[in-house]
């Protein structure tokens, strides 16, 4: 009668450890989870005090040095048409957060895609900005940026107010948006031209043919682009 008593003795407490053991992963699993998720949603900005500055320092640097290498592209008449379109790659590739813009870009319309429809338009959406914006950028004669302002913006980005000078020494104001990525490298997000936010158009323009022909018919768009089959003139107002 005894050895029975113990034994159940010892099987309720087998049971009572085994249940500690699980409350305790669970615990585990769930602290694990939530410091993963922050890592996740803070550790990209977490060290990148935009009001710091030497934040605004860097990023003050940094469209001192885009603007000055995407001016002297511009400006040298001794680059062939594909040299200068390979130059324009390269910068942006190199200042653009280029994944990012494309979401803003594609908006609440994501939902929308397919998976196919998705990775054909994240693999079209660079060169289709790179041909859109190459265009524009014929049709300007900048010799020199001057920057006016830089101020935070929200908690990660920062805004550098510019003049961009012509052959006139006539100005426009242009604003550039910053921030730095999980890497501590600052990449452009928007440009605004007198106010007016590219990525604000692209998205209404690619809302636009997205109503009207879907997901498919905008990356038929950019293929036209990309492929010459549609001139980015037309897009370029």
């Amino acid at each position: 009668m005894n050895k029975q008593v113990r034994n159940k003795a010892i099987a309720k407490a087998r049971v009572r450890d085994t249940q500690a053991e699980f409350v305790k992963k669970m615990i585990i699993g769930l602290f694990s989870t939530l410091i993963i998720a922050a890592i996740f949603i803070f550790g990209g900005n977490a060290h990148a005090d935009n009001k710091d500055p030497a934040e605004q320092e860097k990023a003050r640097q940094f469209i001192e040095a885009f603007s000055e290498r995407a001016i002297g592209v511009l400006n040298n008449k001794e680059l062939t048409d594909a040299e200068t379109l390979a130059e324009y790659r390269s910068i942006l590739n190199e200042s653009f957060a280029l994944p990012y813009i494309a979401r803003l870009s594609l908006s609440r319309h994501r939902k929308k895609a397919t998976e196919e429809e998705l990775a054909e338009y994240n693999k079209l959406f660079p060169e289709f900005i790179l041909k859109v914006n190459s265009t524009r950028l014929k049709k300007l004669d900048t010799t020199k940026l001057e920057i006016d302002k830089v101020t935070p913006h929200a908690k990660a980005d920062i805004f550098i107010r510019t003049k961009a000078f012509n052959s006139e020494n006539k100005s426009i104001d242009v604003d550039w948006r910053v921030r730095s990525d999980k890497n501590g490298n600052v990449k452009i997000i928007d440009v605004k031209i007198e106010g007016i936010s590219l990525v604000a158009t692209q998205r209404d323009d690619f809302t636009s043919r997205i109503t009207s022909s879907g997901i498919s018919g905008l990356n038929q768009y950019m293929r036209d682009i990309i492929d010459g089959t549609t001139f980015a003139e037309e897009t370029a107002s």
